[in-house]
């Protein structure tokens, strides 16, 4: 079975400070970064650059900028996405329209820890009126006790899509799986914990539909290639997988 696979859910880096990798002897540089990927079968990644060492609204900016960079020199391997914050509603805005310009159609992953906010800031509704004109899809990490924000988010802006990211154990699957079927434009990526619960995937595709799923690997934090193989022996149609694997993240980002 010959798959196209995107990774939705990747963070690439310029700097060391901007290496997400746990162990960061693993993975130097973007070298390595491509060609872990491409060995794991992945043509093409999507996410974001975050530096973990500045939190201002300029070094985001500055990510946003080499992402932009990184997706120039990358071709269409890397599917940039850039970052807004809530504590500059109007400089956010400048950051989308200068990337919808572009060509970018990804904002996030949003990370409210790294950037010091949370998911009731009064800023982020403002940001996504202007996101919800864009048609862009959001990515943002979920935790357990940010779900309850998160689908306030997406049940106030119908209009834009959200990827909620890092399905997680067992109650936070099944609190991913009612959030979604209240909410039809919240989707669901792989990345992070979750997919290694054998049979997690096939349940979520059951209940949901494996047109609300997208592949992500979390890399260089995870290892990419286990998640692909981990989708591989879920007992899940082809059709199904090809839907995970690319199709519905080419659909969500206009690919």
């Amino acid at each position: 079975m010959n798959l196209e696979i995107i990774d939705f859910h990747t963070h690439p880096f310029t700097t060391p400070s901007e290496n997400f990798c746990f162990f960061p002897g693993s993975v130097t540089t973007d070298g390595d970064f491509l060609s872990d990927l491409a060995s794991a079968g992945i043509g093409r990644f999507a996410g974001s650059i975050i530096d973990k060492q500045n939190k201002d609204f300029a070094s985001i900016v500055r990510a946003n900028r080499r992402a932009i960079e990184l997706g120039e020199r990358y071709g269409d391997k890397y599917i940039p996405g850039i970052h807004v914050h809530p504590d500059y509603v109007s400089e956010s805005e400048n950051e989308i329209n200068s990337a919808w310009e572009l060509g970018v159609r990804l904002v996030g992953e949003l990370v409210p820890y790294h950037h010091g906010y949370s998911y009731d800031h009064c800023g982020l509704h403002e940001i996504f009126e202007c996101l919800g004109g864009r048609d862009m899809t959001v990515s943002i990490h979920s935790t357990d006790s940010d779900l309850p924000l998160m689908e306030k988010l997406a049940a106030e802006h119908k209009d834009v899509t959200f990827v909620f990211a890092h399905p997680g154990d067992l109650p936070r699957v099944k609190n991913h799986i009612e959030v979604m079927r209240r909410c039809e434009n919240v989707y669901l990526d792989l990345s992070g914990t979750g997919l290694f619960r054998y049979g997690m995937l096939k349940h979520l595709v059951d209940s949901v539909g494996a047109e609300r799923i997208l592949f992500g690997t979390d890399y260089p934090i995870c290892n990419p290639e286990m998640y692909v193989h981990a989708v591989l022996f879920e007992k899940i149609s082809d059709r199904e997988k090809e839907l995970i694997f690319a199709g519905n993240a080419k659909r969500l980002l206009k690919l």
